[in-house]
């Protein structure tokens, strides 16, 4: 082999393996709006399995989370984990908010509940208020509100690198079940078929699978498929009982069951609460 050719040839391998070695955040955005507050945004629980990043244009809203006051203003950025139990409040101002919906990789999934308020530099602000004029054309630019989402989204969680992402060196296998399970939201996978694709016993896959994660299989899979049913019940027209099937569930009735005992209200009340 030509000495050009190897050194291509290593090059290229060196670069393919530190590709396989970055991190993958896997965004994905639910929504990008602005809207005008007003006393509609005085919401009591907006906890749901969900980033949200906020701004607002102007003074007059606030979020409360643990008895302390948050109060959005347009000099601060608000990034808010899934799953924070938290209330928002609009006091008599109008201001514009702008707000993304987003979910992220697995990783950053042992994110405590929390309200973190950013500093953004002078670069995310105006990417925000570009956002925010795309936004208010009569033919929005989907592509580039998409790219200026992304940006702020990026940016806000690169805040936290290092402070409160602790990326989990599990074993490999792990993350083939539990991507099996995400597929599989609307069939739920048997213990027993995963762990033969993963060429394991049933039982050495149980004790792989708690020992990573610290819960079984079929406590994550639930917990995955009510995740998925928040996301419908918000961000699609399906009636509550195509979101039963669509979700593993044998019918409407165990649904509701299982999503009022995880999130402590029926679907179609917490369907109500969109911010």
């Amino acid at each position: 082999m030509h000495v050009s050719n190897i050194l291509n040839f290593r090059l290229s391998a060196r670069l393919t393996t530190a590709m396989n070695e970055y991190f993958n955040p896997d965004i994905k955005i639910l929504i990008v709006d602005c809207v005008r507050l007003g006393r509609f945004w005085n919401i009591p629980d907006l906890s749901a399995p969900y980033w949200r990043l906020y701004w607002n244009n102007a003074k007059g809203a606030s979020v409360w989370f643990n008895r302390k006051e948050y109060p959005l203003t347009p000099s601060n950025m608000m990034l808010i984990p899934p799953d924070t139990h938290f209330s928002s409040v609009c006091r008599g101002a109008s201001p514009t908010h702008f707000y993304i919906h987003f979910t992220a990789s697995p990783l950053f999934d042992g994110i405590a509940p929390q309200v973190i308020t950013l500093s953004p530099g002078e670069e995310m602000i105006e990417t925000v208020v570009k956002a925010s004029r795309l936004l208010s054309k009569d033919k929005p630019d989907s592509m580039r509100i998409s790219i200026c989402a992304m940006a702020l989204i990026f940016g806000s969680l690169n805040f936290m690198s290092g402070k409160l992402v602790a990326q989990r060196k599990a074993d490999p296998r792990t993350g083939m079940a539990m991507k099996m399970i995400e597929d599989g939201l609307s069939s739920p996978p048997s213990n027993s078929r995963i762990a033969g694709k993963l060429c394991m016993s049933t039982n050495a896959f149980l004790r792989l699978f708690k020992g990573n994660t610290g819960v079984s299989p079929q406590h994550y899979s639930r917990n995955k498929r009510i995740d998925r049913a928040c996301i419908l019940l918000h961000y699609s027209d399906l009636d509550i009982k195509q979101i039963a099937s669509e979700t593993g569930f044998c019918d409407r009735f165990h649904f509701s069951r299982v999503f009022r005992r995880l999130r402590g209200v029926a679907p179609s009340e917490f369907r109500k609460r969109v911010p």
